[in-house]
């Protein structure tokens, strides 16, 4: 699907990492932390993969930022923090309760 003179076809890709990661975000805002941080950290080393072998560079669209190397090093390093705080996030931390601010008189 071609759309000339629209960002259809310069941002191509970067609508599905984009898309995926949007998916993840709401995956952890509404179901479950762990898994929407797996999505997130899908999408950015599709991504990492996708503007690893798009060929030539112009065919990366909006992940074409950079040079090759460094664009695909971001992603992954990106894909992994996320993958990793995602799975050592702790959930069932013991908060202590909230208690109301009480004055004593002096």
């Amino acid at each position: 699907m071609q759309w000339r003179g629209s960002g259809f076809v310069v941002l191509s890709w970067w609508y599905l990492v984009a898309g995926l990661a949007a998916a993840g975000v709401l995956v952890i805002s509404f179901l479950d932390v762990r898994w929407g941080g797996r999505i997130v950290a899908a999408a950015f080393f599709i991504g990492a993969v996708i503007r690893l072998v798009a060929r030539p560079a112009r065919k990366a669209g909006g992940l074409n930022v950079r040079s090759r190397s460094l664009d695909v090093a971001i992603l992954v390093a990106l894909g992994l923090g996320v993958l990793i705080a995602s799975a050592t996030v702790n959930l069932n931390a013991d908060v202590p309760a909230r208690t109301a601010v009480t004055r004593t008189a002096n």
